[in-house]
């Protein structure tokens, strides 16, 4: 009798207990895989190898186009604002990366980049902004697609060496990622 009191009890209070709890009841369970899986803080990585950013629900898949997963840099103290990035090689010069970010990103960022952050967490926000550069040192050039998901940024970029006008087909194959739901 008194081991279905005792249960009786615990079920009463449990939900009560939870509720003081993280958001994700998991979340020392995860945290703890996480860290023997040896995965960046807040990326999980999925049975086909690809990663995932579990705030913004972004996927980093192993491959796309011609581009192949290198790896996910975790987020740096420097940055704090920057959840992490993947970063892609083609074999063939160009480099691609997926960039998570918070908003507002106010360190490091030029006049033009913050006035695209802010555009597109506007209401009434374009689909997407795209912005080119040109490395002065090495005569590289840098194309960036950016993207809102979930109240986050993703900055989708390919960088070429040597290149007068950068293939978009990195970055605009980024913004079509499923966002891993």
């Amino acid at each position: 009798m008194r081991k279905v009191f005792g249960v009786a009890l615990a079920i009463l209070f449990v939900p009560s207990v939870s509720s003081l709890a993280a958001d994700n009841p998991l979340s020392p369970i995860s945290n703890a895989l996480q860290a023997i899986a040896n995965n960046p803080a807040g990326w999980t990585r999925n049975m086909d190898g690809s990663y995932r950013q579990a705030e913004t629900g972004v996927l980093c898949p192993m491959e796309f186009k011609s581009f192949s997963l290198q790896g996910v840099t975790p987020p740096a103290d420097a940055q704090a604002a920057v959840l992490g990035v993947c970063r892609y090689s083609d074999g063939a010069g160009r480099t691609g990366t997926i960039r998570v970010r918070r908003y507002p990103d106010a360190a490091d960022m030029d006049a033009a980049t913050a006035a695209n952050d802010k555009s597109l967490m506007a209401p009434d926000a374009p689909p997407m902004l795209m912005r080119s550069s040109v490395d002065r040192q090495t005569g590289g050039t840098r194309l960036t697609v950016t993207i809102a998901r979930k109240g986050f940024l993703v900055d989708c970029s390919v960088s070429q060496i040597e290149h007068n006008v950068p293939r978009g087909d990195f970055p605009l194959y980024c913004t079509t990622i499923p966002s891993g739901n």
